[in-house]
């Protein structure tokens, strides 16, 4: 019998955490799964288990009370937005560093040892884009909580339906598509990679033991090797 656990999602209204609750709810050795968002979930994530405990929060506080399904051990943060999004640099920073690394302090503070955080390859501080420099500096913050684990996810490009998906990401998409046949090796980690895929990997890491390493980074290279024993 496969031990359960009790997990919490933060973003799973967007492309990857909708993914990660769809796959956990699914999953035979998830007891719980706590979705925490700013909007309800899609009519489609359906739980025919009683797995899912929604808290719908503006600012993604954890009420704790609603921690009904026994506590969470395991926490994924999926949150992330783009400059054209977010509409300024400081807009994306409040996303990608204040609030990623605000949600994950009251993870911590709810009880959560192990964390896995959506970031991005080539993330750093140092990086001449101010997306990656905003992860490098989300990763920095993020590692000086204090987790038991802690697995940043830095997928390439990602593939998948949006809701909102613009002309120059489907253009990008596309060309990348076409390189595909002759991307190996690193180059792996720059071919579009499948959100789904990204999903199964952060559940599948989660669910097995890692061996002493407090933090560890996982590109997509690594995710398309992982791919075929999901």
């Amino acid at each position: 019998m496969h031990t359960q656990h009790n997990i919490i999602i933060a973003g799973s209204t967007g492309l990857i955490g909708a993914l990660l609750v769809d796959e956990a709810l699914k999953h035979d050795q998830i007891g719980s799964v706590v979705s925490l968002s700013r909007h309800a979930l899609k009519q489609n994530l359906t739980d025919s288990s009683n797995k899912l405990v929604q808290i719908i929060s503006p600012d993604l506080h954890i009420d704790e009370k609603r921690l009904t399904s026994g506590r969470p051990t395991i926490g994924f943060i999926t949150l992330g937005s783009t400059k054209k999004k977010a509409g300024s640099n400081s807009a994306l920073k409040a996303v990608d560093v204040t609030l990623v690394v605000n949600v994950a302090h009251a993870m911590k503070q709810a009880g959560i040892k192990s964390i896995y955080v959506v970031s991005c390859i080539g993330a750093s501080e140092t990086a001449l884009s101010h997306y990656l420099q905003c992860k490098g500096e989300m990763e920095r913050l993020v590692e000086a909580i204090g987790f038991e684990q802690i697995v940043f996810i830095q997928p390439g490009p990602l593939a998948g339906k949006r809701e909102l998906q613009r002309l120059d990401e489907r253009l990008l998409q596309g060309m990348m598509l076409l390189l595909s046949p002759i991307m190996k090796g690193r180059l792996l980690n720059y071919k579009p990679i499948e959100a789904e895929l990204v999903a199964q990997t952060m559940l599948h890491l989660a669910l097995k033991k890692h061996g002493n390493n407090a933090i560890k980074r996982v590109s997509s290279q690594a995710m398309f090797t992982l791919q075929s024993s999901l």
